[in-house]
């Protein structure tokens, strides 16, 4: 069960209308559907965590009819988009606070673009609640379970993971809210903490878990190259990381 002394920063509502999308278009559903149909093919359970709208829930349950979808979510506008569904369940509140049965635990377990959402008061509370993360969701898979992680990978120009923590110091800061929205930051005022491909792999290996397989995805990015250089950001890419226990 996620136990955290930190609790996370969460978005306001009209915050979260945001994400009130469906980001795992047919390219990114062709890299890891080999390995759901691995674990999902017969009797099973997957967990989406902050699995919103639950549009991805249901299109997992469609393509594997015989698994259960748990969907974890902290915003309520978000939660009663759902359509229901008898082998749905929805979880309020965030993953950290979460009670999930010890015995039943999850063959695929989903983190689709929401760890760098795991935000606290400073940035080394932030590292270690995306690492908690991690951590909690390695300790509820089955053996041959896995973690998917969709993720944004933010290089730096001459720093690796410098971006990480400049874009969360901006987000974060209550002060800046006004400013950072103005440049377009929709998380202005809460926070947001992006990595580069390596530190999300080094992340995921001090969890205790194993790359079974990393694909890039696309390269993406609608900054103004002034504005990268000044977050010392390289080329944005999106990528999937599938690990399982060590």
């Amino acid at each position: 069960m996620p136990t955290h002394a930190t609790p996370p920063r969460l978005l306001a509502d009209q915050q979260t209308e945001a994400f009130d999308v469906e980001y795992v278009i047919p390219q990114l559903w062709a890299l890891i559907e080999p390995y759901l149909a691995a674990r999902l093919g017969g009797p099973s359970r997957f967990l989406d965590i902050g699995g919103g709208n639950g549009v991805f829930t249901d299109r997992v349950m469609d393509a594997f009819p015989q698994s259960e979808g748990v969907i974890v979510e902290p915003s309520q506008t978000l939660r009663e988009r759902n359509l229901p569904r008898p082998s749905k369940t929805l979880v309020p509140g965030t993953f950290q606070a979460a009670a999930f049965d010890p015995e039943r635990r999850f063959d695929v377990i989903f983190f689709n673009w929401v760890l760098h959402h795991f935000v606290a008061d400073t940035y080394g509370q932030t590292q270690g609640l995306q690492l908690q993360g991690l951590m909690d969701a390695r300790n509820l898979l089955t053996a041959d379970g896995i973690v998917v992680v969709f993720e944004n990978y933010y290089p730096g120009l001459l720093i690796d993971d410098l971006p990480s923590r400049i874009i969360y110091t901006l987000t974060a800061s209550r002060l800046l809210k006004a400013f950072t929205q103005r440049l377009g930051a929709n998380t202005a005022g809460v926070g947001v903490c992006f990595h580069s491909r390596t530190a999300w792999l080094r992340k995921v290996a001090q969890a205790g878990l194993q790359v079974e397989g990393t694909h890039p995805g696309y390269h993406y990015g609608t900054l103004s190259p002034t504005k990268r250089l000044l977050l010392h950001m390289g080329q944005a890419q999106v990528g999937a990381i599938i690990a399982r226990r060590a």
